[in-house]
């Protein structure tokens, strides 16, 4: 006993042990260890400063091949298309197999198409390096899901800022690497960007967890059953912790769009700035340079210290709307005179993109489960893509006009997502609503932080069950057509209030009313009706009596005669307690049993 008793104190400690070690995060609000998270983030800006490594030398590395100018622009539209040709492949591995899966995939994926650009013989060979390239550069998006998976909605915002900042860290950084390692040769970057791609393949095989998240949706669910039911089946089998196709498709459309817009603006400034300040006051390459650096420093200073604050005081949409706002105003800013106005719009532009990009990000996040976060997250992004690449396209065609335009089109995207953003609130609004009544779907107790949440089904769910109830009731003869008041209020008499104020409660509730269902069936119509009339009428006794009573009659005969009906009623009430499925059938009954 002694030896048993020790062997059980060691394992205790051990699982302790094990628990203190494997905590998550120190403050106890991510589902990671911090370092976890740490990691992604690292893995993100490498990631992003190993392509814009390579971004600056690209078109004098194509001019070798004798490449012209379309040529050189084919190339980065080739790899945009790829790149969102191949996020639903992506977000289908993400979902099948772990996101730390595909983040592997990618970073090795990136840096054989690196290698292979950084050894082309032509630019047909490094057209479609470039292609391949793109097909694997999805490390951004699963960076982006994973972050969702492992912090809470309470500071997925902060995460989602630290994110952007990363992006935006490596975009400063980069081109300045590149252009000092051109000196190498004009393939030595891409050289760079696929060793950077090899050393985070590492990084993530060897350090990275994959995420709790996607590890619960895909192992077995309790074993626990309910209500003397059967326990579920293993996931994925059953996915009903999900808001359906339907909702889904909505969420990716309404931030997809969003995310579409504010890319067309950002592209459309970064594009042909430029072309705009050399034309209209004589800027040369350098002050150029130092002009974007002054905005991507304003940008990386926003996703650390201002959004967060933005979106902790007005939400998601009320961010996303001030981001609008900001970009508008700045490129109208970009497109006045002097220069120090320009360059003040330039800056306030960029802060905008930033607390948009942030608010847009955060908000998908928010509206996504274990289930579909992959499909939401990745759908928006491939939108985003989109505007990526026809936000070039459409201000090159316009400055051809006037340098001026393209900051007009700018504007122009960016009050159409200011509308889009108004008119999706009410619907976003309804699907928060039905997340957050879906937390415990999938679940064996109906508590969250002690407190009880109603289900609510999506509609792909309320059709299911009304199409199988109709069915039903067509199969047993029920007239529920013509009778279809009647019926509701009987369903809802043989469907009485379940306690909430406890799982004991709730669960010893459940088998009662499901016990007396049962024992309801084994009694045909004729004998419920029966037990009801006689305690009608023993009840209509009783009331007569009492009402002889109240009218003063006093006589020995008449108050013996009340006491025995009393005591009548009386017994016939407790028989009547003592069946409460009378009690809970009979009245819905009453308006259409005699039909059944």
């Amino acid at each position: 006993e002694e030896e048993d008793e020790e062997e059980s104190s060691s394992l205790e400690d051990d699982v302790a042990e094990f628990t203190r070690r494997s905590r998550a995060d120190p403050r106890g609000v991510l589902s990671v260890d911090a370092a976890a998270v740490f990691l992604v983030l690292i893995i993100n800006f490498l990631d992003s400063l190993g392509g814009s490594i390579s971004t600056p030398i690209l078109p004098f590395y194509a001019k070798e091949f004798d490449a012209t100018y379309a040529q050189i622009g084919e190339l980065f539209s080739a790899f945009a298309l790829a790149q969102m040709a191949s996020m639903p492949f992506l977000s289908f591995c993400s979902d099948k197999y772990g996101r730390r899966a595909v983040m592997l995939l990618a970073t090795v994926g990136t840096a054989a198409g690196a290698f292979w650009q950084g050894t082309a013989q032509s630019y047909q060979s490094l057209l479609v390096s470039r292609v391949f390239s793109g097909l694997w550069s999805g490390v951004a998006s699963v960076c982006q899901v994973y972050i969702a998976d492992v912090v809470p909605p309470e500071l997925r915002a902060d995460y989602m800022s630290y994110l952007n900042s990363s992006t935006q860290a490596s975009i400063l950084f980069g081109p300045s690497i590149g252009a000092g390692l051109s000196y190498l040769g004009l393939a030595a970057p891409l050289q760079v960007q696929g060793c950077v791609s090899v050393l985070l393949s590492a990084v993530v095989w060897g350090h990275l967890p994959e995420s709790p998240a996607w590890c619960q949706l895909h192992c077995p669910a309790s074993p626990h059953s309910f209500g003397g039911q059967r326990p579920l089946r293993p996931h994925p089998a059953v996915r009903t912790v999900g808001l359906g196709r339907r909702v889904t498709l909505w969420i990716v459309f309404a931030f997809g769009l969003l995310s579409f817009c504010g890319m067309v603006a950002q592209m459309s400034i970064m594009s042909m700035f430029a072309v705009y300040a050399e034309r209209t006051y004589a800027l040369d390459s350098v002050h150029v340079g130092f002009t974007m650096t002054l905005g991507a420093l304003s940008s990386v200073g926003t996703n650390i210290w201002i959004s967060p604050r933005v979106l902790r005081k007005f939400g998601e949409d009320g961010a996303s709307l001030l981001g609008f706002a900001l970009i508008l105003v700045g490129s109208v800013m970009i497109a006045l005179q002097p220069l120090q106005v320009s360059v003040l719009g330039f800056m306030l532009a960029y802060q905008g993109l930033a607390i948009n990009s942030s608010a847009v990000a955060t908000g998908a996040a928010n509206m996504t489960d274990s289930t579909n976060r992959a499909t939401i997250m990745t759908g928006s992004r491939m939108l985003k893509s989109l505007g990526a690449v026809l936000g070039p396209v459409v201000s090159g065609h316009v400055a051809s006009t006037n340098v001026k335009l393209p900051f007009v089109a700018a504007a122009a995207f960016a009050s159409a997502g200011l509308c889009s953003q108004l008119l999706s609130v009410p619907l976003l609004r309804h699907i928060k609503e039905l997340l957050a009544s879906r937390k415990t779907v999938g679940r064996t107790t109906p508590f969250l932080d002690g407190r009880w949440i109603d289900e609510q089904g999506t509609r792909d769910e309320i059709w299911d069950l009304g199409l199988y109830v109709a069915s039903l009731l067509t199969s047993r003869h029920y007239r529920w057509v013509t009778y279809n008041k009647e019926l509701k209020n009987f369903i809802s008499d043989c469907f009485p209030p379940i306690s909430t104020d406890s799982e004991e409660a709730h669960r010893r509730t459940y088998d009662s009313r499901r016990k007396l269902v049962k024992s309801g069936l084994d009694m045909s119509y004729e004998e419920l009706l029966t037990q009801y009339n006689e305690l009608v009428e023993e009840n209509q006794g009783l009331r007569n009596c009492l009402a002889d009573h109240a009218g003063g009659a006093r006589r020995r005969g008449r108050s013996t005669s009340i006491d025995r009906k009393w005591h009548s009623g009386r017994e016939a009430s407790e028989d009547f307690a003592k069946n409460t499925h009378i009690q809970q059938m009979m009245p819905g009954m009453s308006g259409f049993g005699g039909t059944l």
